[in-house]
């Protein structure tokens, strides 16, 4: 006896995959996140009109909604302040290390003296205008000024089976209300990320990095369902022949198996290169002591820069290296997720929130000017598969964040 499909209905559970896309002056952009919804308890907040297309839903069953700017989130000016410039108090071991920079954002805590705001609070508010005297910041979510269009695709339904307490969760606030919309400039201004002070640029370890990569590290960087949806995106965005240079390359690379595609990889661990099995051939070359790439003008149809971005110490003369070795509507890549090596990552990646970092590269690429068609893409929530070595720790995938534009 084949039995009937379950369908979403009131005591129901379901993991839905949300997509939502927005655009900005900047360019477009692409969120994703994974959500597990009790239909069933009522706290488990949905907007009204995607509760209603969900149910009757089953697996594999997609649907679509548009959302305009301040319909999720209310965008409202009473929510720009304005502060005396001495209410800038980060903690004390950050104080003369953190200065205020428009267009950057900081933990609330760090504004003293505005009602019902703790030092404690490190909800994400953006600083918008800065002098002498007056510091203003917005405290509006920052995707509240936003459009959006979802597009959401049931994963798998099941009935509930007790009921069963937990917390409840406010999923579009999850989605994106801390992050999603950090990673534009604010109404077109450049965002003041201290490219003219040396220090963003220091590392902890400043010693030279062929000696830190000179033992070979046969690992992943990132898990395998993180790797999985690297891949998957680049399957949709790199094209479908030619040449490809994987940047800072090492023992794994994330490009799609494709025959028609030849991978060439540049990084210093010759032996963790050999062992890549995407590679079609490589170069040792230390792109911090020297950003000038060892191939010709207009060689390659895609750069990646995988899991590396974050350890560039001359990210202005690495860009337009990559500019010059593109070919023309040739497409850059740069892809991060939340870990790193402490020693040698840059200072500002520290400090700057998940979101904020494709906001850094963005900055890079608009300052450049040989560059067009920007987009950013991040995918959270996702189940890390069980057989991972940090499952016992978080049952959560690595996020993922992109950054990709075309040679102008």
């Amino acid at each position: 006896m084949v039995m009937p499909e379950e369908r979403i209905g009131e005591d129901s559970k379901a993991e839905v995959l949300f997509k939502f896309k927005w655009k900005s002056s900047v360019g477009e952009h692409e969120e994703t996140y994974l959500c597990k919804i009790n239909i069933w308890r009522e706290c488990d907040l949905l907007p009204e009109k995607v509760r209603e297309l969900l149910i009757g839903k089953k697996e594999g069953e997609t649907f679509s909604v548009d959302f305009k700017k301040g319909e999720i989130f209310n965008y409202s000016e009473n929510k720009i302040l304005r502060l005396s410039s001495s209410q800038f108090d980060p903690p004390a071991n950050l104080r003369g290390r953190i200065k205020p920079r428009i267009g950057r954002f900081y933990p609330f805590g760090f504004f003293r003296g505005i009602s019902g705001v703790f030092p404690q609070n490190i909800i994400p508010v953006r600083l918008i205008g800065v002098s002498e005297d007056e510091l203003v910041i917005d405290t509006n979510v920052p995707i509240a000024k936003y459009d959006l269009h979802l597009d959401a695709k049931v994963l798998k339904v099941s009935k509930k089976v007790l009921e069963l307490g937990g917390t409840c969760r406010d999923w579009f606030s999850l989605a994106l209300e801390n992050g999603p919309g950090m990673q534009v400039r604010y109404d077109g201004l450049p965002t003041d990320f201290e490219f003219d002070d040396p220090e963003t640029f220091r590392r902890e370890d400043e010693t030279n990095d062929r000696i830190f990569y000179e033992k070979p590290r046969i690992t992943t960087h990132i898990d395998s369902k993180a790797h999985e949806n690297l891949v998957e995106l680049y399957s949709r965005i790199l094209p479908q022949e030619g040449k490809v240079l994987d940047l800072m390359s090492s023992y794994q690379s994330h490009i799609p198996e494709n025959e028609k595609l030849e991978v060439v990889g540049l990084g210093l661990n010759e032996e963790e290169m050999k062992l890549n099995k995407r590679l079609n051939g490589y170069v040792i070359h230390d792109l911090n002591e020297n950003p000038k790439l060892p191939f010709d003008d207009n060689e390659f149809d895609a750069v990646v820069c995988d899991l590396s971005i974050e350890y560039v110490v001359k990210p202005f003369e690495l860009v337009a290296e990559i500019r010059r070795v593109l070919k023309e509507k040739g497409v850059f890549t740069a892809s991060f997720s939340n870990r790193f090596f402490p020693p040698k990552v840059i200072k500002i990646w520290t400090e700057l929130h998940e979101f904020e970092r494709m906001g850094y590269v963005l900055e890079i690429l608009l300052r450049d000017g040989g560059y067009e068609n920007f987009k950013t893409f991040s995918i959270r929530g996702m189940d890390r598969p069980i057989y991972d070595r940090y499952i016992g720790i978080t049952s959560t995938s690595d996020p993922l964040y992109v950054v990709y534009a075309q040679k102008a």
